[in-house]
């Protein structure tokens, strides 16, 4: 439990302090997640989660359930601190430290993973969270439980936002009792762009585990190769390291040697295809970002207030030798 008491000086009450302390230590949750471990009503939970959004501590997806998490808590308390004094911006640095420390003391860290290797499942997922957390260019998934995809899918929408590519490959051959799991997996990541190709031969290896034989997948993040056993929709252990040279043949095998069946690309719209204009047309204006991406002045300026308010799109007014200022977007450096 982190002492989150000082946030009641940024005039948050006892179970908006709760629920974002729950968001902390779980880095997201449904509501109805959050209500039935702390014991309030679903009306309670909903009500407090609006006003910690309205403070942008806390974010949410568009999916079903629909799942709410942290905002980067010391960037987020940075911004109500504008208006207090030094004393309370120590206690935020504090609580920062307390994150840090808690996680390195259960053998993660949230910046730099060189090597780990878990059996315990809540312990492996905050490594992958750490490694998500701070991709910069590409994720490519390997057929995995859909209860991990799952539990994924908030870091892999966070990424995406980012603009980070992402990639499944799969084989029917990896699972004995699933058998729609494009379909399962296609669902689950419905709000984000990634490509998802089916491929005739196997994409996880057979792997003793405990005197078990069980399939072992593989989770590429940038330079970080991180394996998952499981079997069918079970996983139980967690391990990876840095290795760029072994990343790039692991990708190798998957686009160059195994024979794909199906090959299909994901692209919600609208927001990714204001990213997408964003980053093709750097310092674009309103009009001309409307026109390109073809959606109307009332949503464009909705995605983009909610872009902007993210940090995933920064806005600009330049001043010309004439006229007013004109307003132009970017994605940041």
């Amino acid at each position: 439990m982190y002492n989150l008491n000082f946030l009641q000086e940024f005039g948050l009450s006892g179970i908006q302090i709760r629920i974002y302390e729950f968001l902390i230590r779980n880095k997201f949750g449904t509501i109805d997640t959050i209500k039935n471990e702390l014991n309030y009503s679903y009306a309670q939970v909903r009500e407090n989660l609006i006003i910690l959004e309205q403070k942008h501590l806390v974010s949410s997806s568009d999916g079903k359930p629909k799942l709410h998490f942290r905002v980067n808590p010391k960037l987020a308390l940075t911004e109500l601190l504008k208006s207090k004094n030094e004393k309370i911006l120590e206690k935020i640095n504090t609580l920062e430290d307390d994150i840090k420390a808690n996680e390195s003391e259960k053998g993660y860290c949230t910046r730099q993973i060189s090597l780990y290797h878990h059996s315990d499942v809540n312990t492996g997922l905050e490594e992958l969270y750490a490694l998500l957390d701070g991709v910069e260019n590409e994720i490519l998934l390997s057929s995995l439980p859909p209860s991990l995809i799952r539990k994924l899918e908030p870091s892999l929408y966070q990424a995406f936002l980012r603009g980070v590519r992402i990639k499944v490959y799969f084989s029917k051959l990896d699972f004995e009792k699933i058998d729609n799991y494009f379909g399962i997996i296609s669902d689950i990541l419905k709000n984000i762009k990634l490509h998802i190709i089916e491929v005739e031969e196997r994409v996880c290896r057979f792997v003793r585990y405990n005197d078990m034989i069980v399939n072992e997948g593989n989770i590429l993040i940038d330079h970080h190769l991180n394996s998952v056993l499981f079997t069918e929709d079970n996983y139980f252990h967690f391990s990876g390291f840095s290795a760029p040279n072994i990343v790039k043949n692991v990708k190798g095998i998957y686009e160059r040697v195994k024979t794909p069946i199906k090959s299909v690309e994901i692209n919600p719209d609208p927001l990714q295809k204001v990213i997408e204009q964003i980053k093709a047309h750097p310092d674009i204006k309103t009009r001309d970002l409307s026109i390109k991406s073809q959606l109307s002045g009332e949503k464009l300026r909705e995605i983009l207030d909610y872009l902007i308010e993210q940090g995933f799109v920064k806005e600009e007014k330049i001043q010309g030798e004439v006229g007013r200022p004109k307003i132009v977007y970017s994605l940041p450096e």
